[in-house]
């Protein structure tokens, strides 16, 4: 387990200062965070380069290090010309600045395209991407997403993925939305191994939201002991194969009021099944 590290998805913890933010995740035994470089928090968009720069400065005051950033980072080809624009490089310069080396996002599909039509469509947006990771040294890294206009399962991404340099674009693997998917952990690891930049740990089962036909489903986000996916299955294949990547809990919870401390707990039992002290 040492040469992991854990972080935590600051989502919840949306206002509170950021030297605050800072004690509060250290406090919680966590080293680092995944930062959500959205409007509305601390830092914003439109706070550029500097912005990433100075929140990771003032996170390393308290010995936290900012491991991925959760933003939008997206390309236009010009018609005609074919020349990239609208790429986020203030995004990817702030992070090489501050040492952040991956940018998460989940990718969307556009549900008037099929599935092939779906993925050469993808591939042709990441070949424009793939220029600005490679001078910025930064790795823009895909997880699923439950959801019907989603790529929602690791043998999808593996498709989308397989051909690019994971030093530049590759898989985040996901315990709660590859449970969700009915995956086997170490089945959906292994897919993904090759191209792996990142695991998340987060947990979720289906339950049903109606009583009449036909039936409705949703997610309930729960605890790590809780889910459809088997962290202890997913920790050993890690262990096995030597993973020394970042290790993020998301800290989603359906039950908001007490996600800090089921943070505490699943953080705890991470650690535990890293340490290979429990089953």
């Amino acid at each position: 387990m040492a040469n992991n590290l854990f972080s935590v998805f600051t989502k919840p913890w949306k206002t509170q200062p950021l030297p605050e933010l800072a004690q509060r995740v250290a406090d919680m035994g966590f080293d680092g965070v995944e930062y959500p470089l959205r409007e509305g928090y601390q830092v914003q968009p439109s706070d550029g380069a500097r912005g990433i720069v100075n929140l990771c400065a003032a996170l390393g005051n308290y010995g936290v290090k900012v491991t991925s950033m959760a933003a939008g980072i997206d390309v236009y080809a010009a018609e005609g010309h074919g020349e990239v624009v609208g790429v986020n490089e203030p995004l990817l310069d702030g992070c090489a600045q501050a040492g952040v080396p991956i940018v998460r996002i989940c990718q969307s599909l556009n549900k008037a395209l099929g599935f092939h039509e779906n993925m050469d469509a993808l591939r042709r947006r990441y070949d424009e991407i793939l220029p600005y990771c490679e001078k910025y040294g930064v790795t823009l890294g895909v997880q699923m997403h439950y959801g019907a206009a989603d790529i929602t399962c690791s043998y999808d991404t593996y498709l989308l993925l397989k051909d690019y340099d994971p030093r530049y674009i590759a898989a985040v693997w996901d315990a709660g939305h590859s449970g969700l998917a009915g995956e086997s952990p170490r089945y959906a690891l292994d897919c993904l191994w090759r191209h792996l930049c990142m695991v998340n740990f987060k947990a979720a089962f289906w339950h049903r939201t109606n009583a009449g036909a036909p039936a409705q489903w949703d997610a309930r986000w729960v605890t790590g002991k809780e889910g459809m996916g088997s962290w202890a299955e997913a920790v050993a294949y890690l262990r096995a194969r030597g993973y020394t990547g970042t290790v993020c809990l998301p800290a989603e919870y359906s039950d908001e009021a007490n996600v800090q401390d089921y943070a505490r707990q699943d953080l705890a039992y991470l650690k535990e099944l890293f340490e290979g002290r429990r089953p």
